[in-house]
């Protein structure tokens, strides 16, 4: 397994497509920055998009940058689609799947490989996102908002939350690309997933389908909106799902003819 995520990380290096990525995710942060504005879809909820109008509507600090780029984790989903593509839907329309799979790694090291990939790439690109908000709004001259401890520790915890909550919803896209074998159904599903689950929720009345609107989670987190009885299962249910989406891969492919 090692030697798949050395191997993926040494592609991705030589791979155009990942460095336009890294020069898109800087630009967002940039405009989001400098537009002193959020951009993507707000899932969160009332009180979130409450606390999110009082913070936009204070003097704009570099750390109100932050948080404003937190609540734009949404368009960062759009974004990371390519990661999901170039890391593991590239087996397929490469079809090198046999190959990797033929070459001494069980299927669950294959699954698992890949998903540490793509969510070690997302910290780093989302790492890249945050700074470049820091740094933006200390060129536009604007105050800290804090010391510097607390911008720090506000980058690294957006950074890990943003991450993890956007590799929850790629690790559905990989179960549907080991089912139907082809990028379309699982490229739809990430990118409508924030929407789909807001929109069911409202018309079925399923008060329970909140808790796996995994952008929506980690956007409460960053505004502190969330208590902490659901924050625990808001968190179970995300942990739960990359389990079985990765476990379920694993034994889906294992079925499979390759």
């Amino acid at each position: 397994m090692i030697n798949q995520i050395r191997a993926d990380f040494y592609r991705q290096r030589r791979s155009i497509g990942m460095l336009i990525l890294l020069i898109a995710t800087v630009a967002l942060g940039i405009v989001t920055t400098w537009s002193k504005t959020t951009i993507g879809i707000t899932t969160g909820g009332e009180e979130y998009a409450h606390q999110l109008s009082a913070i936009e509507r204070q003097g704009w600090t570099v750390r109100t940058g932050l948080q404003a780029g937190a609540a734009s984790a949404s368009s960062l989903v759009y974004f990371y689609i390519a990661v999901f593509v170039i890391v593991i839907g590239s087996e397929y329309s490469q079809h090198t799947l046999k190959n990797t799979l033929t070459s001494g790694i069980s299927r669950i090291q294959f699954i698992l490989g890949k998903y540490v990939t793509i969510l070690i790439d997302i910290i780093l690109l989302t790492l890249c996102y945050f700074i470049t908000i820091l740094i933006t709004g200390l060129a536009l001259g604007r105050k800290p908002g804090g010391d510097w401890g607390v911008l720090g520790k506000d980058v690294a915890v957006m950074t890990l939350l943003v991450s993890f909550c956007v590799s929850v919803i790629i690790s559905l896209g990989i179960v549907l690309l080991i089912i139907a074998k082809s990028l379309v159904a699982p490229a739809v599903v990430i990118v409508i997933w924030p929407v789909l689950i807001g929109l069911v929720e409202l018309t079925a009345k399923w008060q329970w389908l909140k808790y796996f609107d995994f952008v929506g989670f980690g956007e409460q987190i960053v505004l502190n909106t969330l208590k902490a009885d659901q924050a625990w299962i808001y968190a179970g249910a995300s942990v739960g799902v990359v389990l079985a989406a990765i476990i379920g891969s694993a034994l889906i492919i294992s079925k499979q003819e390759i």
